[in-house]
């Protein structure tokens, strides 16, 4: 789907990461920190300002959750990501027409930042969304849920829009527009960028009818 495009497809990392803010890789996004910041020229390494991923990934931040329907330690994080290519409108296009047209799921609603003291509410989301399907429904959320990052102790951050099918978040799209420094300060980056996660599993989950994830064709041979 992202190939056809204009999105290089990129073997997924190792588990053992080079950024050395973290244990182990937690997200798609973790070997791509680079070129969000204009440290490395993604045109250089791929040939394109887009790129695509099936990244192994490890996580304890919300280890607590783990068992029931759709968290898990180590899982695969589908996901696509821009470096200056493109923006919130295709962004939420390619997620709307991937999850209805691609995979034939209906969406139940989706999720935009509502803001804080901060940061202005992300009303060109909800735009957006509005202008591919005015019925859609938009649930605004605070921080702790629609701003995501940055991996390890500074990077990438932005505000994010999540999707959601049979009642589960199955794919979170990032605006990549700040870099969270170590104090947790913001600054704004020179090129905004996407990063997107989509949990394998959980899409396996609602693409087969499953109740949860272990009883999807990943895990019921085990």
């Amino acid at each position: 789907f992202f190939e056809e495009r204009g999105h290089k497809i990129v073997p997924s990392s190792s588990l053992l990461p080079d950024d050395p803010s973290v244990l182990l890789t937690t997200a798609g996004m973790q070997q791509f920190k680079p070129y969000y910041t204009g440290q490395t020229s993604p045109m250089k390494d791929f040939g394109s300002l887009n790129t695509v991923s099936i990244q192994k990934s490890m996580r304890t931040s919300d280890i607590d959750e783990v068992g029931d329907e759709s968290h898990l330690t180590f899982f695969e994080m589908l996901g696509n990501f821009s470096f200056g290519g493109y923006w919130k409108k295709e962004a939420i296009q390619y997620g709307y027409d991937f999850i209805t047209k691609e995979m034939g799921l209906k969406i139940d609603y989706v999720t935009t930042f509502a803001g804080d003291t901060d940061i202005s509410p992300d009303s060109e989301s909800e735009h957006y969304w509005k202008s591919i399907d005015s019925n859609i429904e938009i649930r605004k959320m605070g921080r702790s849920d629609n701003f995501w990052g940055p991996t390890g102790n500074e990077g990438p951050c932005g505000p994010t829009t999540e999707i959601y099918v049979n009642g589960i978040e199955i794919w979170n799209i990032v605006f990549n527009e700040y870099y969270c420094n170590k104090d947790k300060s913001l600054s704004e980056l020179d090129k905004p960028g996407i990063d997107t996660g989509m949990g394998l599993e959980r899409l396996a989950m609602v693409a087969q009818g499953k109740r949860n994830v272990f009883e999807t064709d990943l895990f019921s041979s085990i």
